[in-house]
C-alpha cells in the first residue's frame, strides 16, 4: 500500500513539474525583465525586445543565472508575411546576451531564437511579440 501512496505521489509532482512550464504558465507569470519566458531544454529563457535591441537573459529552471560568456544567440524576427529579420546577439554580462540591428515589428511579431553555449547542445525557444515588443500569449494551433 506504501508503494501505491509513493509513486502516486511521484507521478503527481512530476506531473505539477511538468504543467508549470508550458508557454501558458510563463505567460500568466510576472519576469524579472518585463520580457517574455519560454523554457529551452535546461534552460529558462526572458526574451527583451526594445527599439533596435534585442536582450536574452539565460536562467535555469531554478531561476539561476547560467554563464553566457563564449555563447552566442541567432534571433529571427517575423514580422507579417513579408518581413524576416535576423539579429545576431553575443554576450554582454553573466548571463546576457545582447545584439542590435534594423527591424520594424508588426502587429504581432514571431520570433525564433537559437542558442549556442560552449559545450552544450544547443537550444531553441518560440516567442511572440506585439509591435512595441511587448509580449504576447503564445498562439493558438489550429486542430487539423
Amino acid at each position: 500500500m506504501a508503494r501505491i501512496w509513493l509513486a502516486a505521489v511521484l507521478f503527481a509532482a512530476a506531473l505539477g513539474a511538468a504543467l508549470a512550464h508550458t508557454d501558458e504558465y510563463f505567460d500568466k507569470m510576472q519576469t524579472p525583465h518585463g520580457g517574455q519566458v519560454r523554457m529551452a531544454g535546461p534552460y529558462h529563457l526572458e526574451l527583451v525586445v526594445g527599439q533596435g535591441e534585442v536582450t536574452l537573459h539565460v536562467s535555469d529552471h531554478g531561476d539561476n543565472a547560467i554563464a553566457t560568456a563564449d555563447g552566442s544567440a541567432k534571433v529571427i524576427i517575423r514580422s507579417g508575411r513579408r518581413n524576416r529579420y535576423v539579429v545576431v546577439l553575443a554576450p554582454a554580462g553573466e548571463n546576457l546576451l545582447r545584439g542590435s540591428g534594423e527591424f520594424k515589428l508588426g502587429k504581432a511579431n514571431d520570433i525564433s531564437v537559437l542558442l549556442a553555449l560552449p559545450g552544450r547542445d544547443p537550444q531553441r525557444a518560440q516567442f511572440r511579440v506585439d509591435r512595441n515588443g511587448k509580449p504576447l500569449a503564445a498562439a493558438k494551433r489550429k486542430a487539423k
